[in-house]
């Protein structure tokens, strides 16, 4: 199957949209440098579907909803006619046939298995984990207990739910205290770009944290913190998955952790070094886990898996898997790739070829 046209969805009813137009800029670039026709469709705050045809630069600085009349787009699509097909739906947005469609979204209803659910309903090869992979990653205490299955190494961890905290936070504390230890990690189960994360360093900080965090999400996830190094590994592929060159998350003096301010707002908090100054046996040890862990849980295309390395012991945690990495100019992802000999131009193309594989490795004979 030649691929000439490929959607690209930016945008999303999600904590990262902000983030989603910053890689979707990134990548409608690369995409047109690979020589394919691109039609970007945003997907605003409120769940509406509309083809984008203003400036690149409002999709990045996330302005371009404000536009959307000057461009042209006094009513958006949000819903077809009674029996319209997914596939319709999507080719009625984009004016045209699709080839394919690279969503450039990340975190709840865009890369937690939802979308990819209704993209596959459209036939259309898209870029990325299928639904299952995207659900298992989003859910980072149900991907922690296939990461267990799988005895892949993790800092010890727990739970708790909205309804426990709010009978009684102060009880919740101190089991999880007992449980992980103090100072302790706390982030939503289901979240991304470190939306709603925070650190606890004592009973009445958790007790506060608890209540916080689960504002975010019906289960907040507790670890044990350990000092240590963060280190991302970027992984392309399907059955096959490579890893590329590591990355290193190293944050300044007087930054606790790398948060949602620090990654996307504050400059001069947090730099990414690729490659991370690693011993070549402990970078061979990190990207054989991240594969593991990347057909453990069955994604596909490509994610990025974090490791906490503790420095002192030489240890290696697995953290999580995004299956939609950022592709800012900042971002680990494309950088690694690039740093590997695969330019975002390339690093495009080949994950569009990757979909269409996908698609086709995931056909099966149908009884009518």
């Amino acid at each position: 199957m030649a691929v000439r046209t490929v959607a690209v969805l930016f945008g999303g009813v999600s904590t990262e949209h902000l983030v989603s137009g910053r890689s979707a800029y990134n990548i409608l670039q690369a995409l047109r440098e690979a020589g394919f026709e691109t039609v970007p469709i945003g997907i605003t705050k409120g769940g509406r579907w509309v083809r984008y045809e203003g400036p690149d630069e409002t999709i990045r600085d996330c302005t371009w909803e404000q536009g959307l009349v000057e461009y042209g787009y006094p009513a958006l699509l949000h819903a077809g006619p009674l029996g319209i097909l997914p596939g319709d739906f999507l080719r009625a947005v984009a004016g045209c046939e699709v080839d394919a469609v690279f969503p450039a979204v990340h975190g709840i209803n865009c890369e937690d298995g939802t979308l990819q659910g209704f993209l596959e309903l459209t036939g259309i090869p898209y870029v990325g984990s299928g639904v299952l992979a995207s659900a298992a990653c989003m859910d980072k205490l149900y991907a922690k207990r296939l990461f267990h299955e799988a005895r892949l190494p993790q800092v010890p961890y727990t739970s708790a739910t909205r309804a426990e905290i709010r009978r009684d936070a102060a009880k919740a504390a101190k089991r999880i205290a007992e449980r992980v230890g103090l100072p302790c990690f706390l982030k939503p189960a289901n979240g991304g770009s470190s939306v709603g994360t925070c650190k606890a360093a004592d009973l009445p900080s958790l007790e506060t944290a608890l209540r916080d965090v689960a504002a975010y999400d019906r289960t907040v996830v507790v670890e044990a913190f350990v000092e240590c190094r963060e280190i991302e590994c970027a992984v392309l592929g399907n059955e096959r998955p490579k890893a590329a060159v590591l990355g290193e998350v190293v944050t300044a003096a007087g930054v606790d952790y790398y948060d949602y301010e620090a990654k996307y707002f504050k400059a001069g908090d947090a730099q990414v070094l690729v490659p991370a100054p690693l011993s070549e046996d402990v970078a061979v040890r990190i990207r054989r886990l991240a594969v593991r862990a990347y057909k453990a849980l069955g994604c596909a295309g490509l994610s990025r898996v974090d490791f906490f390395l503790d420095p002192r012991t030489g240890k290696v945690y697995l953290n999580e898997i995004n299956t939609m990495p950022g592709f800012t100019a900042i971002s680990v992802f494309p950088k690694a790739w690039a740093a590997a000999g695969l330019p975002v131009d390339r690093l495009a193309a080949r994950l569009v070829r990757l979909a269409v594989e996908e698609k086709k490795a995931k056909a099966r004979k149908e009884l009518l």
